[in-house]
């Protein structure tokens, strides 16, 4: 009986871990299907590319507009990227135009300005 609950228990675990492969890798195969001439993809060595053409299971990608052609098998591409996102470019702020709250700190070059000495009230001997 503690023989068939192991096996069980043993066949759930299979079950669940290649459950999750399965899903894993008709995810990647769905991404595979979807290439199309023009997107730059990155294969799994780091190269980027834009794909130039799709011939069954390889891939042509170009590294630059003009440049040099390199054919790449199909499960090699790893993943889309992604065009940086200019930042929308701040002009500085001058002086003048900051907060007219904000005050100027004055950092005293002698630490005995900052603490209080010594006391001579309530010293008694």
């Amino acid at each position: 009986m503690t023989m068939l609950i192991i096996l069980a228990v043993f066949a759930l675990a299979m079950f669940w871990m290649t459950s999750k492969q399965r899903k894993a890798q008709k995810t990647a195969m769905a991404f595979l299907d979807t290439l199309a001439p023009g997107q730059r993809v990155m294969t799994a060595s780091g190269y980027i590319g834009t794909v130039v053409a799709i011939d069954g299971d390889h891939i042509t990608l170009e590294s630059a507009p003009g440049g040099g052609t390199t054919t790449w098998v199909k499960g090699a591409i790893r993943k889309l990227v992604e065009e940086p996102v200019e930042a929308d470019t701040v002009a500085p702020t001058s002086a003048a135009s900051q907060d007219s709250t904000v005050q100027d700190f004055v950092v005293p070059n002698d630490i005995s300005k900052l603490i209080d000495g010594p006391s001579s009230e309530g010293s008694s001997k």
